[in-house]
């Protein structure tokens, strides 16, 4: 089996990024996120209908860059992301021109324990 290196074990820190979001159609926003120590994320994303979800990260020097993007769809999905950059944030848009969406995110932001 594995042996548990004293001071190198890792926990899972779920962190509510938002709840009952309502984006409008065309609409964009932005959602914070806590610091990462560990450069591994996952989100859960649940929505009510199709939602663009980007990942932004800080660059030093140039401001925020979008490293990744994902097409949410209706229903609950999780999706993993390794950052470059342990300050980061997420920019959903409701890409539809008929109705607004609903929408709760969740990321799991692991950190040393």
């Amino acid at each position: 089996m594995y042996e548990r290196i004293p001071g190198k074990s890792v926990a899972p820190q779920v962190v509510r990024l938002g709840r009952g979001i309502r984006i409008a159609p065309g609409e964009e926003i932005e959602l914070d996120c806590p610091r990462a120590s560990i450069l591994n994320v996952a989100f859960r994303i649940h929505t009510s209908g199709t939602v663009n979800v980007a990942v932004e990260e800080c660059q030093e020097d140039d401001g925020w860059q979008r490293t990744k993007t994902l097409e949410a769809a209706e229903g609950e999905t999780v999706w993993h992301h390794i950052l470059k950059k342990p300050v980061f944030r997420l920019r959903l848009t409701n890409p539809s021109d008929a109705g607004s969406v609903t929408v709760s995110v969740d990321a799991n932001l692991p950190c040393r324990v």
